[in-house]
């Protein structure tokens, strides 16, 4: 009785997992929408092998970097229209916007609303829905942030002031540092140091009486006495957040009171770090350098209002001027979490480890393809013009090459027929002359040829001795019919090794202007690499992918040309051979039988 209801535990236990596991197959497999024919997962991991936070965190406005090693642009629209972000739970589309999009140079900038990120969890995740010719783009750029956003600057345009992001609005009201350089994400600001600085004009919207955050990627160009990363600052109340030689730090002042952080490690120049200030009225104001808590101090003052603008890269009233570059600055009206903050740092980063992006899915309408054949496409999309001229210079090589490899062998297999059909009767004759009308019979035998120069100058040296009989010729007259002969040989040479200077020059030739395109690529590459400000492994890899695209084409020219100028010139010398051989034994018989006799 008890192994009865054991067994059918087991069998329901089985039935349950079964069932489990094919729901969660018919989830994995289930598609948002058929239109569009391919799909990405992208994992956040937030344990200790990716960013390594604690909290749970919701409305988490997540970059995710699309290139190369990720994301296959041939597949999506050239300008990325068609891309779409859904839930982990295949059902929801997400909020997101577009910061930048070149599918040439390999990348994709997607700032995307993830609805929740658990910490300590590689469980959550969204899809990447894309290949869709038939739709347009759908922006929401202030959707993408939740209500707390205050203000976001990308600093993706290229002249003019910049503009924020969210849904209040906050633009930029005076800018005059440089827009439009290569920074840790896209396109950057530059601030000289002496008089540049951005101005944001006071709002309802920037109320931090409940909390403050900014954060910002930083370049210091050098050291500075004192530079003003942020400030809104009255003369009587302030927020400030500064840099100086020994590190960064916070400085709240407000009804007579003032806390101010300890210092940061000093930030070094020349190199991109993530700064983040966090302040919460009654408990604490925190600075993040690069995910982590470096300075704190108790906030016991409440967060002021100042009557003034607030102003990034300087003071409002002039000095602390920043010099360096700015990327992706933030402003919240609330104190951002410590995750909120490991994440910004994990998915901005060009080093972060919170987003792990799986194997790209096909189905929808659209179908699959081959990956193989996805990156080949991709790689011919990264070709610039002048490695398509250096591969259309090796593809035109090959082709003639190509026919001049099946002109010889054609050429050569009808002249070794036409010789051995020739020899085998040649080698039967008494008089050596005796063929001459035998011209259709032999008419690609190259030996017929040597033949019949041999034997009209028989007939002209017999003419010169007004005879016709055998014994007639001279030593001379048989010295003009070998020269005859030789003749004839040599003319049947060049004929054969017509041409064969193509083969030649594709062998040499083929290599070296591969390795031109390469060359050529490679530094179009960097050059592209120094102006998107994109320098990893995974920026890099399209455009040295399509650069050695140049020497494959160039080795697919020296390779056959080479086996081809082998085979060829093995057959060319066993017809020299047999010619050579020939044309012995064929004076022999000549001066045999029309020789004087001795």
């Amino acid at each position: 009785m008890r192994g009865s209801i054991h067994g059918k535990l087991l069998s329901v236990t089985g039935m349950v997992i079964a069932l489990v596991m094919m729901t969660g197959v018919l989830q994995a497999n289930a598609w948002w929408d058929a239109k569009w024919q391919f799909r990405k997962k992208v994992a956040f991991d937030t344990t200790d092998k990716g960013t390594n936070i604690k909290d749970n965190l919701t409305e988490v406005p997540v970059l995710l970097r699309l290139h190369a090693g990720n994301f296959t642009f041939a597949n999506a629209k050239d300008d990325g229209s068609d891309i779409r972000f859904v839930s982990g739970d295949d059902k929801t589309p997400l909020k997101a916007h577009l910061e930048k999009y070149d599918p040439k140079l390999a990348i994709g900038l997607f700032w995307v609303k993830v609805p929740q990120i658990t910490g300590g969890s590689a469980q959550d995740s969204v899809w990447i829905y894309y290949g869709n010719n038939s739709v347009e783009a759908v922006p929401d750029d202030g959707g993408t942030y939740d209500a707390t956003m205050a203000a976001s600057f990308h600093f993706d345009e290229k002249e003019g002031t910049p503009r924020d992001a969210t849904a209040y609005a906050n633009h930029g009201a005076e800018f005059s540092g440089k827009l439009g350089i290569p920074a840790a994400i896209g396109n950057g600001a530059a601030f000289n140091g002496s008089s540049d600085r951005l101005v944001i004009k006071r709002s309802s919207s920037l109320n931090f009486s409940k909390g403050f955050t900014f954060s910002a990627w930083l370049k210091p160009a050098g050291t500075a006495a004192d530079a003003r990363l942020f400030s809104w600052d009255d003369g009587s109340q302030s927020i400030v957040v500064g840099l100086d030689p020994a590190g960064a730090y916070c400085r709240i002042t407000g009804d007579g009171k003032q806390a101010v952080t300890g210092k940061t490690p000093a930030i070094t120049s020349q190199s991109w770090h993530h700064l983040a200030v966090s302040a919460e009225p009654g408990k604490r104001v925190v600075v993040y350098l690069d995910g982590r808590e470096a300075a704190a101090a108790p906030l016991a003052v409440a967060l002021p209002s100042p009557a003034a603008e607030l102003a990034v890269g300087a003071a409002l009233n002039g000095g602390g001027f920043y010099a360096g570059e700015m990327d992706e600055v933030e402003i919240s009206s609330v104190a951002r979490s410590a995750g909120w903050i490991g994440v910004a740092f994990g998915s901005q980063g060009q080093e972060g480890k919170l987003s792990a992006y799986q194997q790209e899915e096909a189905g929808g309408k659209g179908g699959g393809e081959d990956m193989t054949i996805h990156m080949m496409r991709v790689i011919s999309k990264s070709i610039s013009l002048d490695g398509w001229l250096v591969i259309g210079l090796c593809t035109g090589m090959l082709l003639l090459a190509t026919y001049v490899f099946v002109r010889k062998f054609i050429a050569l297999q009808k002249i070794t027929k036409g010789n051995h059909a020739f020899l085998a009767i040649f080698g039967e004759l008494d008089d050596p002359l005796a063929l001459h009308e035998e011209e259709e019979a032999f008419q690609h035998s190259s030996l017929w040829r040597i033949y019949c120069a041999g034997y009209d100058e028989v007939q002209r040296c017999l003419e010169r001795a007004n005879s016709s009989k055998k014994n007639a010729l001279s030593r001379a007259s048989l010295n003009y019919v070998e020269a005859a002969l030789d003749r004839a040989s040599t003319n049947e040479t060049k004929k054969l090794n017509g041409w064969m200077m193509v083969l030649t020059l594709g062998i040499s030739g083929g290599p070296f202007w591969g390795l031109l395109g390469t060359v050529w690529g490679v530094m179009n590459t960097f050059a592209s690499l120094a102006e998107s400000g994109e320098a990893s492994l995974a920026a890099i890899a399209p455009g040295v992918a399509s650069a050695l695209a140049c020497t494959l084409f160039g080795l697919l020219v020296a390779i056959p040309a080479l086996f081809a100028y082998t085979y060829l010139a093995a057959q060319m010398k066993n017809v020299n051979i047999d010619t050579r051989l020939f044309i012995e034994e064929l004076n022999l018989k000549i001066a045999g039988n029309y020789g004087e006799s001795a």
